[in-house]
């Protein structure tokens, strides 16, 4: 096999730390789908189930700024998780506009089962990493993603 040149100031993408995140990314995407295609929700769902269930008597907007989500969107979702009957709303006394969201015993008990899966995911992700490395590396995640 003939010896290629490499084009001046080539980089290996391979060192790349944007490659291994979109790597990891994937594998992990993978992962998740198959998870939630088991209990038959979304990530989507799951995060405003688990948001539902942690700020219960939540209405649209409170929710739509805690995990800044788009409204339609989550129009979209709320409609789906209670066709599933995970969750459900009921109009505010006195106010018509806001519709207060609670889940139900369905909903929670789905909820439980998919939290101690993902758990067990993220621990298996998570395994390898040393534990005083582990803190700096989810601080620094954290922190990374909170800056805009």
């Amino acid at each position: 096999m003939p010896v290629r040149k490499k084009p001046p100031n080539a980089k290996n993408p391979k060192g790349s730390i944007f490659l291994l995140f979109h790597q990891v990314q994937q594998k992990m995407d993978i992962e998740q789908k198959n998870l939630f295609l088991k209990y038959d929700i979304t990530p989507r769902q799951f995060i405003v189930l688990q948001t539902i269930d942690f700020q219960p008597g939540s209405n649209q907007n409170e929710i739509v700024k805690s995990i800044n989500i788009d409204r339609s969107t989550l129009s979209k979702i709320i409609e789906k998780l209670e066709s599933k009957n995970y969750i459900s709303s009921q109009h505010k006394e006195g106010d018509k506009r806001h519709k207060q969201l609670s889940i139900t015993t369905k909903g929670r008990s789905t909820l439980r089962r998919l939290q101690q899966d993902v758990k067990d995911l993220e621990n298996i992700f998570i395994k390898e990493i040393e534990l005083d490395t582990k803190k700096k590396f989810l601080s620094s995640l954290r922190s990374y993603v909170t800056n805009k």
